[in-house]
């Protein structure tokens, strides 16, 4: 599949995905702030940060659409998003935007094992350790993305080298940005960082959720509503956090691919593109899904909306014209009929 044909389905494929997960992201806010059950209102906080941090990856990652290169002594990403009118430099502080929220959004799904955890062991939390809580949550990203900013970059020897090695890649230099120093100590710490959080993540989610489930089945004999809730919200938190590591699977995959046979594959770099935000798609869907005051609300609300169309398609002209042209009395009548 030659690039062009690449790029012309990009143009149209980022627009589409961006708009969909917003979509799911704001459908899932009204659902969090809309609902009232007890357990979910003391998990709002929680549930929030998730959304916050994918709604920025999913942004950052349009504004971007960059793509990985890893070359021979240095690593590059091509970008193709609408920062490119703004420079490489603009590319470069939101890619680092889209990695710190990514690493946020993995942290926030195990803080929310934690804290069903402390709630379900009757160990209330204090408005301090909360506080230390969520500020321990950000930090990893935070240091990476430092690590990321302070490490040596020099442009002309990232794009003289990929040009050599890919040269018949499309890309204008001022798109491109990287790294020219992958033996950095900052560059050595992002990564044993990033493998941590990649791999001990998911270690950590099933340790809690492990614990959690233990406590539960010990309240599994008075058969409440409560315990079915959360033993299914815990099993979508759980594929929640099992999901990256998934999609990162094929990224490390080129970049050892490239390290060892010299040869780039192009379409594996744009699919993983995608892939790296992918989560911000399934993460919503699984949360409505797993979470049954969500899903219920939703099906109520799809259901509202299905007996409003109902109510217009019954509605003839001379209905809504009918009552001295009040037409809307009469939607309104109809709609309290259905």
């Amino acid at each position: 599949m030659k690039e062009v044909d690449i790029l012309a389905f990009i143009y149209v494929a980022y627009p589409i995905f961006a708009i969909t997960v917003l979509f799911s992201q704001a459908l899932l806010l009204l659902l969090i702030f809309k609902n009232q059950t007890k357990l979910l209102r003391t998990m709002r906080i929680y549930l929030l940060n998730i959304c916050a941090a994918q709604v920025v990856t999913i942004i950052a990652g349009f504004l971007t659409q960059c793509r990985m290169v890893p070359n021979q002594t240095t690593v590059a990403f091509v970008c193709t998003g609408v920062c490119t009118r703004l420079g490489r430099n603009t590319c470069f502080l939101i890619h680092l935007l889209r990695d710190a929220s990514s690493m946020v959004a993995l942290f926030a799904i195990v803080h929310v094992f934690y804290y069903r955890y402390k709630i379900l062991s009757h160990q209330k939390l204090s408005s301090t350790q909360i506080l230390r809580n969520f500020i321990i949550v950000h930090l990893p990203a935070v240091f990476c993305a430092i690590c990321q900013f302070i490490n040596p970059s020099h442009h002309n020897a990232i794009v003289l080298e990929t040009r050599a090695l890919h040269p018949t890649y499309l890309f204008e230099s001022q798109s491109v940005f990287g790294f020219s120093a992958l033996k950095s100590p900052a560059v050595k710490a992002s990564t044993i960082i990033f493998t941590f959080v990649l791999f001990l993540n998911p270690l950590a989610a099933l340790i809690y959720r492990n614990k959690i489930w233990v406590l539960l089945n010990e309240y599994e004999e008075y058969n409440s509503p409560r315990i079915k809730h959360a033993k299914s919200m815990i099993t979508g938190l759980t594929i929640q956090t099992l999901i990256p590591s998934v999609c990162f699977v094929p990224l490390i995959v080129q970049f050892f691919l490239t390290q060892y046979s010299e040869t780039g594959v192009l379409i594996l770099e744009y699919f993983n593109s995608f892939l790296v935000i992918l989560p911000t798609l399934i993460d919503p869907i699984l949360s409505i899904v797993f979470v049954i005051p969500f899903r219920r609300m939703f099906f109520k609300y799809l259901l509202a909306v299905r007996q409003c169309r109902f109510s217009f398609s019954k509605l003839s002209d001379d209905d809504i014209m009918s009552k001295g042209g009040n037409g809307y009395s009469s939607v309104r009548a109809a709609s309290r009929k259905t």
